[in-house]
């Protein structure tokens, strides 16, 4: 069986005060198998974080149903965790209690809770800053610790949402190879979304591309650049043709949704 399953997922949101409704997902199916890395690409306003929201638990669809492993999504759980483009630290709390949130929540030992942390920080890079508070780090350093944190309740399928978007290029192009490298060594399943179109194929095993709004897999194509990848893969010939052919799924649907927009 797939980790997990979405079934004939749509979304409609009601109009305000009156007004139309908003299709914004038209049937969508999707299957992802166990430790695949899969990226959600399309342009603004697809649905993209809508599917996601759905997969998380924050979001319920209008019609259709998410599976993971098995068993029906119908709210918020730790078998999932969710990484967001902004940081969504808690301030208070200094890079290492961030990270035993959940652990915490949970009721688990505190020496575990310990473990489990040092284990995380150094693997995203972080040790020496676990007493450091949020607002005393950069950005990269930020996603980092949410990305410990969420990795640390042992999800069964990571989300992220746009997670890099924030940050500039070469910082960016680090976290890129950050999490890939994390993903090479734990093999964790994800489902990341992005608008970009390098990161979204040297990122994936597969890379779904979704049509302008209402949302739906127009495309689902596999990524077979071997790994380990490093960020010299970009310029090579394989990549470069994989990368033109997504440009022009994106460019029409872009155009699709510049239409749109100038009919409003």
């Amino acid at each position: 069986m797939s980790k997990l399953i979405v079934e004939g997922v749509t979304r409609t949101f009601p109009g305000v005060h009156g007004g139309p409704s908003t299709e914004a997902l038209v049937p969508i199916s999707l299957r992802v198998a166990d430790n695949d890395f899969i990226t959600i690409l399309g342009p603004s306003g697809c649905g993209k974080s809508t599917l996601l929201r759905i997969v998380a638990g924050l979001d319920a669809p209008t019609a259709g149903r998410v599976l993971l492993d098995g068993a029906p999504v119908t709210g918020p759980g730790v078998d999932r965790g969710m990484v967001f483009q902004s940081y969504t630290l808690f301030p208070w709390l200094t890079v290492r209690e961030n990270v035993c949130f959940g652990l915490r929540e949970r009721a688990m030992p505190q020496a575990k809770q310990q473990e489990i942390a040092r284990y995380w920080l150094d693997k995203v890079g972080l040790t020496g800053f676990e007493r450091h508070y949020p607002k005393m780090l950069s950005g990269g350093m930020q996603q980092r610790t949410a990305i410990a944190r969420a990795l640390a309740n042992d999800p069964k399928i990571l989300l992220l949402d746009e997670p890099f978007g924030a940050l500039d290029n070469q910082t960016r192009s680090l976290m890129q190879e950050l999490l890939l490298s994390l993903w090479e060594s734990d093999r964790k399943t994800v489902l990341f979304v992005t608008h970009d179109i390098e990161e979204a194929i040297f990122m994936a095993s597969r890379v779904v591309v979704m049509s302008a709004r209402p949302g739906r897999i127009k495309a689902d194509l596999p990524v077979t650049i071997p790994h380990p990848r490093q960020y010299t893969v970009k310029t090579t010939p394989g990549f470069s043709a994989l990368k033109a052919q997504l440009t022009e799924q994106i460019r029409g649907e872009a155009l699709k949704v510049a239409a749109m927009a100038a009919t409003d």
